[in-house]
């Protein structure tokens, strides 16, 4: 295996160099899950690539379709094993989205139907057609 991209501060990258301890769930060459230390539920995991990238934008897409194939796998073993009502998936890029640790994760979080722990919520009010064409227009130039 080549050596690693890695960041010497970034907890993560000192997890997966076994310099932190972790309750690891899964590992292989390129990925590597543990529970996570704050959880918001029994179970809360938290899956990484080996490599450090800080956010969604800097992971090469065949490293991310191979994480998020590691994910979809937890996820089901969690569901299953936990007996959950379901679960979130939750990846945060950015501070002012909630990111805490440079380096990309991916969040997943156990539910049971009335936990209380939070929620989306999704406005009752409609957009404009005119604003929607306006964001199109902009994010397409």
């Amino acid at each position: 295996m080549k050596d690693l991209l890695k960041d010497e501060e970034c907890v993560f990258c000192q997890i997966v160099e076994k310099e932190i301890p972790s309750q690891i769930l899964f590992e292989n060459d390129t990925n590597l899950a543990f529970l996570d230390i704050f959880p918001v539920s029994k179970g809360h995991t938290i899956v990484i690539p080996k490599n450090h990238y800080n956010n969604l934008e800097d992971i090469p897409a065949n490293e991310l379709a191979e994480l998020f194939k590691v994910v979809k796998e937890l996820s089901v073993l969690i569901h299953k094993k936990l007996n959950i009502a379901g679960y979130n998936i939750l990846q945060n890029n950015f501070r002012a989205a909630g990111q805490i640790v440079n380096h990309f994760h991916v969040h997943i979080i156990p539910r049971s139907k009335e936990d209380g722990k939070f929620q989306l919520i999704v406005p009752r009010e409609q957009s404009k057609e005119g604003e929607l064409k306006q964001i199109l227009k902009i994010i397409k130039q």
